[in-house]
């Protein structure tokens, strides 16, 4: 089996709510559809969710550069698409950093995989060890009326796990909105909070000294990314559990703060790891210190987070703590898939979410079908497909 062509699609779909982060507020998901042909009629696909400079360092743009212009032509053309390990390790001689487009090609690869071989992804990669993945919703930052009011109605729909963002308010404000989620939702429910890097240190000190008598679960990135050391000083003078997610992007960065001492836990997302193949590893590091890993998303469609939850249902590991309900949940602002059709999906039949918890599809390869209408309706303005190869 060869690869004949590569089609990259431009994609935008709005955000239902708009969420408020530090980083500033997330309103459309601007992406990229890619499909991978075969010599075979075998075709895989794959979704990049959104795009975001400030977090990952890639945009809509560099994606589709780095698919057409350097790994389409150069390394994915001609290539036996099983050839998985050669196809990741070019890529990275070929680009540094650049995570998310390799991501995109790592999906569409197992995606084809999975077609060709009859099974579904999660069956490549050692099987269901997760068959219902627990999940944590993220919530947006807000007033405390807000907060509580969301608060309540997703505990009722089924979510044990609440993650709030914090860090683009004032730090006695954010103390106000954390204060209002527990007193609103009870002693059972955890309560996580992320500033994605939007403290200064002497902030981050200040909000979770006075926010551990709340029973904060975990703090996820409180200071920026490039700060690992006051990841580590700042963990051994709070009593909140310090989780480190933009500091921990390449495995040399896993490694360091392990070695640091830096953290008491991991967030994932798969494309900042660079794919499902460099995800494995990227765990694997972590849990040979111990550390719980919590995976998220570059927001997405059914079909992008039909990958992450091929790789949550296969990986043993990440079944030790709830995962982050982002995704088509927050994209649509919705708690569940089962209650209403969603309309304009990239994917039929997107991976069941319900009560709180995420179910894999079965289906062969990523499990979902790429709806073509819908593509063609959330193509980017001004910008057209690109095809590489014959």
């Amino acid at each position: 089996m060869k690869i004949t062509q590569v089609e990259c699609i431009p994609v935008s779909i709005p955000f239902v709510k708009p969420i408020v982060m530090s980083g500033g507020p997330a309103t459309v998901a601007d992406g990229v559809v890619l499909k991978v042909h075969t010599d075979e009629g075998v075709t895989g696909i794959g979704e990049t969710g959104d795009t975001s400079l400030w977090y990952m360092g890639e945009s809509q743009d560099s994606i589709m550069h780095n698919l057409t212009k350097v790994f389409a032509p150069q390394i994915l053309i001609g290539e036996d698409p099983f050839n998985l390990e050669t196809i990741v390790a070019k890529m990275d001689k070929a680009t540094r950093s650049n995570s998310q487009s390799k991501a995109l090609v790592d999906y569409a690869l197992h995606d084809l995989m999975g077609k060709a071989l009859g099974v579904p992804v999660y069956k490549l990669l050692g099987g269901l060890s997760n068959p219902k993945i627990a999940l944590a919703f993220v919530m947006s930052s807000g007033t405390p009326e807000e907060v509580e009011a969301e608060g309540k109605a997703l505990v009722e729909a089924g979510f044990q796990g609440l993650k709030l963002k914090v860090g683009a308010k004032a730090p006695d404000d954010d103390i106000e909105m954390i204060a209002a989620l527990r007193d609103a939702v009870g002693g059972k429910v955890k309560v996580m909070i992320d500033a994605n890097g939007g403290w200064m240190y002497h902030q981050a000190l200040y909000v979770l000294q006075r926010v551990s008598k709340y029973d904060v679960f975990l703090c996820e990135q409180p200071v920026p990314w490039w700060d690992i050391d006051g990841l580590a000083r700042l963990r051994r003078k709070v009593d909140v559990p310090i989780f480190a997610d933009e500091s921990a992007a390449e495995l040399g960065h896993v490694l360091q703060i392990i070695e640091k001492d830096a953290a008491d836990g991991f967030f994932l997302k798969i494309p900042k790891a660079g794919g499902i193949l460099k995800s494995r590893r990227w765990v694997s590091l972590a849990q040979s210190a111990n550390l719980p890993v919590m995976c998220g998303c570059m927001v997405n469609s059914g079909l992008g987070s039909a990958a992450e939850a091929a790789f949550l249902a296969a990986t043993a590991w990440m079944g030790k703590i709830e995962q982050e309900a982002i995704g088509p949940l927050n994209l649509y602002n919705i708690y569940d898939t089962v209650s209403g059709p969603i309309e304009n999906d990239l994917a039929k039949k997107p991976p069941r979410y319900e009560g709180g918890y995420l179910y894999p599809p079965d289906g062969v390869g990523l499990g979902v079908e790429l709806d073509e209408d819908s593509v063609k309706k959330l193509a980017t303005p001004g910008k057209q497909p690109v095809v590489i190869g014959g």
